[in-house]
């Protein structure tokens, strides 16, 4: 993605942080000449100094099968945004603008068709969204879980590229910064977050 010098972020813990946290990513493949996008819920961690990506589609969903043929994936991790007005600067010579992070990884997928560990992953995503659903989960029963795990595909993704992009009005003047601190602290849920990593990277106080 396009990254002004200003705006990006590289340190492995705050872009893992970020997917950790916005787990509700797109997935993104071109086959055929033709763009593929599906949203789903992924999981990223490290080992060593890879980041490594995992989730699961339905197999009604061909995206998997451009898994297979080799295609590179690209997995898109949103996280906070907000509006920026123009009215938050001291000068009246601004433009409205749209602060965000965002963290892109892209690399090849390896499928995985043997259900234990299928399950295994759907176990981790519980683990991770809702650890005291496991024991509801565990109570399923077999025949109703043979045939869900039929039902989809897992996959993992080994990066072999990843872009954070934290655009967070770091290239603006000092003075210009408390108005939008103060509009990004009292507002809603992406605001507030955009706050916290406003502070978390020192450019405010």
């Amino acid at each position: 993605m396009y990254i002004p010098a200003h705006f990006e972020v590289d340190d492995p813990a705050l872009l893992l942080e970020v997917m950790q946290t916005h787990t509700f990513a797109t997935l993104v493949t071109t086959d055929a000449g033709l763009p593929f996008a599906t949203p789903l819920p992924l999981l990223a961690r490290r080992e060593g100094e890879a980041f490594i990506i995992e989730g699961h589609m339905a197999r009604a969903n061909p995206q998997w099968q451009a898994f297979e043929r080799g295609a590179t994936a690209l997995a898109i991790f949103h996280g906070p945004h907000a509006y920026i007005s123009p009215t938050l600067y001291t000068s009246d010579e601004r433009v409205p603008t749209w602060n965000y992070v965002n963290v892109q990884a892209s690399g090849k997928v390896h499928t995985e068709h043997d259900p234990q560990r299928k399950r295994a992953t759907l176990e981790r995503l519980v683990a991770h969204h809702e650890a005291s659903y496991q024991s509801q989960f565990d109570g399923i029963r077999a025949e109703l879980v043979e045939g869900m795990l039929k039902a989809i595909v897992a996959f993992e993704m080994r990066v072999e590229k990843i872009e954070g992009k934290f655009k967070l009005n770091q290239h603006r003047l000092p003075d210009y910064r408390p108005g939008v601190q103060a509009q990004h602290e009292s507002g809603g849920s992406d605001e507030q977050q955009m706050a916290y990593w406003l502070k978390r990277l020192g450019y405010w106080q």
